[in-house]
């Protein structure tokens, strides 16, 4: 008679685990060991997280700049075809 249990290794994490076949209950589960980074590691993935951030900050700040830069020439442009006759429009209750 075989075996009552699986042991599949998770393709995420690579932690073992022992299923029950019958129930698909994790009976057993053995996490794998991560190595501890360095110092020195640990400072670089910080500087290099730093430097993403301010180019994300920067590449924000551009994208703003011309953004108002786009709106400027659009209210300009709108402002150049506005009727500049004086006259107030006629409303609904004008023309009774």
């Amino acid at each position: 008679m075989g075996s009552k249990k699986l042991e599949i290794i998770c393709p995420c994490c690579e932690t073992t685990l022992q299923v029950d076949k019958k129930t698909g209950e994790v009976i057993w589960e053995e996490r794998k060991v991560k190595p501890v980074a360095s110092l020195t590691d640990m400072v670089k993935d910080l500087e290099n997280q730093k430097k993403e951030q301010e180019n994300i900050f920067k590449k924000n700040s551009e994208n703003l700049k011309e953004r108002g830069r786009v709106l400027d020439e659009i209210f300009k442009e709108s402002q150049k075809h506005v009727d500049k006759s004086g006259e107030k429009p006629l409303r609904d209750f004008d023309l009774d």
